[in-house]
């Protein structure tokens, strides 16, 4: 059963000082191993459970970080929000997050909830995506963007913006495209299409340039009517691949902006009479644990979520604490290969 037990009695019995009984329970310097068993112990025994309200206002933190996402319902961004969570959770922290609805043009929400956390005094924002993500963001976001960062530390996924005072990651750099391709080029395709992503969103137009400057590379004519920007999500996987099929030149081998996009596709070479990987070849920018289980198993780029989401939170984190470390970053993928792609 629970006891009350105080901050002095937990040192008197675990003999250490009562500053080393904060700063561990704060996790705010790092205590030796021998005096932590100590106190543990003793936590252990009473079932101690630290006042958060007290502890809070001990740092003069609310032990709250703002998340900014635009489509919690992406697979994607799904499975980054679990390790952000279990990361920030590790580190004594809860999570306001804000879903923004990006792909339904609610871009005006990004604004509203920037104000919102700032409002609410969070200690750390992650920007997830976006309007960030475009080539091009209103002068109006940028603004609202830049006062986030002038009142909290804020960590952004996307591309740095010049002069701002966040902190940018940017993880997508076409190396996934140029795997793919490498490795649909290696089983003898060689009229190869693109697939889904948004003209004018950075991630679409890196991974364009990439497709492209293979093309070069291999020597292979360019065709326009074999790239088809539609949207991130199945049904625009269907639309694209019906946009592909009423083209007279033939492809054999399909580059799809993520797994939804691929399904998509998929289903729809099925309805007309095509079959994958027989006659034509599928493969993802973005693998989703869950395209293992589709049928055929896709093959795509793996992406380390776990990973991404520590090192969102660590970047955060130092702001937070003052504790910046620049240091270089390797968001190295690795290709899946599933059962979505054959040879000639």
């Amino acid at each position: 059963m629970k006891q009350n037990i105080t901050i002095k009695q937990i040192a008197q019995e675990s003999n250490v000082s009562m500053a080393t009984v904060s700063r561990y329970l704060n996790g705010t310097v790092t205590v030796s191993d021998e005096k932590r068993q100590q106190i543990e112990a003793v936590i252990a025994k009473y079932n101690f459970t630290p006042n958060t309200n007290a502890r809070s206002l001990s740092l003069g933190r609310t032990m709250t970080l703002g998340i900014v996402i635009p489509d919690i319902s992406n697979p994607y961004f799904y499975s980054l929000f679990l390790e952000i969570q279990r990361e920030a959770t590790l580190n004594g922290y809860t999570l306001l997050l804000y879903n923004t609805s990006f792909q339904q043009n609610h871009k005006e929400f990004e604004e509203e909830y920037f104000q919102k956390l700032i409002q609410h005094r969070v200690d750390g924002v992650l920007v997830l995506g976006g309007q960030i993500d475009l080539v091009s963001p209103s002068a109006s976001y940028l603004r609202a963007l830049n006062r986030l960062g002038e009142h909290l530390p804020v960590v952004v996924m996307g591309h740095p913006i010049p002069g701002s005072s966040c902190r940018f990651l940017e993880p997508e750099n076409g190396s996934g495209v140029t795997a793919l391709f490498h490795y649909l080029y290696s089983l003898g395709h060689r009229n190869i299409a693109f697939i889904g992503g948004n003209a004018g969103v950075r991630i679409t137009e890196t991974r364009l340039a990439a497709y492209r400057k293979l093309l070069t590379l291999h020597r292979l004519t360019p065709n326009p009517d074999l790239v088809v920007l539609t949207d991130y999500y199945a049904p625009d996987g269907y639309q694209a691949a019906l946009m592909l099929m009423e083209n007279p030149l033939s492809f054999s081998a399909v580059i799809a902006a993520n797994d939804n996009v691929a399904i998509g596709a998929i289903r729809a070479f099925k309805d007309k009479g095509l079959s994958v990987p027989a006659h034509i070849s599928v493969a993802s920018c973005d693998h989703f644990s869950s395209g293992e289980y589709f049928i055929p198993r896709i093959t795509g780029i793996a992406r380390d979520t776990y990973l991404l989401g520590r090192l969102l939170i660590d970047t955060l984190l130092q702001n937070i604490r003052g504790t910046r470390e620049d240091s270089s970053i390797d968001f190295s993928t690795r290709l899946w290969e599933g059962e979505s792609c054959q040879g000639f």
